[in-house]
């Protein structure tokens, strides 16, 4: 994954997209972690980067052609038969129970913001492989062994509840702690995930139930008030 992330690099400098490449989520979670991770998610700070930067890759065929999702802004290549997710830096619009949001450009930092937890804010800058803590507590966290959000945790899960099943996955999967404004978050909004298709709760219990602590996962599920909905 490394030789993608440096062709990458090295495609890019002396073009618009210097320095406005950033790998994102899990893969910069788990480096820091110390882990290896094949899920390479990277966003682009510029008007439709994502897509642009695909088709730039593939005009210098570096990739396979780009998979393009309009509505998201989002790109899907191979790279070195890896499957890679190019999108713009983006803000998000929720509207009452609906999980689709409108979707615009957006800063780097607006894009963090609109994420999940701290332990997934952290992003590498292509260019220069510097590791910039966004939130200014992923790098803290992942430390400590804490889930929390990235801003208030009531806005977080009542855009999309699914979160609050990633919350207990991610709490099983790595032995952290749910912080205590977060925990309340869930439970104030516990009863929104009955907004959440089944199929979409099922692969969250799915991957608890598979986990080497699926006992600890129903606990917190029941404590949270997670299995009503």
């Amino acid at each position: 994954m490394e030789k993608v992330v440096k062709i990458i690099s090295e495609a890019i400098i002396g073009t618009e997209f210097k320095n406005k490449v950033y790998l994102v989520g899990g893969y910069v979670r788990d480096k820091i972690m110390g882990n290896y991770s094949d899920d390479l998610d990277i966003v682009v700070e510029l008007p439709t980067g994502g897509r642009r930067l695909a088709k730039f890759l593939h005009e210098k065929k570096l990739c396979s052609k780009p998979v393009i999702f309009d509505n998201f802004g989002t790109a899907f290549v191979l790279m070195n038969n890896h499957k890679i997710e190019f999108v713009m830096t983006r803000k998000e619009i929720y509207r009452d129970k609906d999980r689709k949001p409108d979707v615009a450009f957006g800063t780097l930092e607006e894009d963090i913001f609109r994420r999940d937890f701290t332990i997934n804010s952290n992003v590498i800058n292509v260019n220069s492989d510097k590791i910039i803590d966004i939130s200014g507590k992923g790098i803290e966290d992942i430390e400590n062994k804490i889930i929390r959000s990235t801003s208030d945790s009531e806005i977080i899960f009542s855009e999309d509840p699914l979160r609050m099943l990633r919350a207990v996955r991610f709490a099983v999967r790595f032995g952290f702690m749910i912080e205590e404004n977060t925990k309340a978050g869930i439970m104030n909004n516990a009863e929104k995930l009955k907004h959440i298709s089944w199929e979409r709760r099922r692969d969250e219990l799915t991957k608890m139930l598979e986990s080497e602590k699926p006992c600890e996962a129903v606990q917190m599920l029941y404590e949270f008030g997670l299995m009503k909905n």
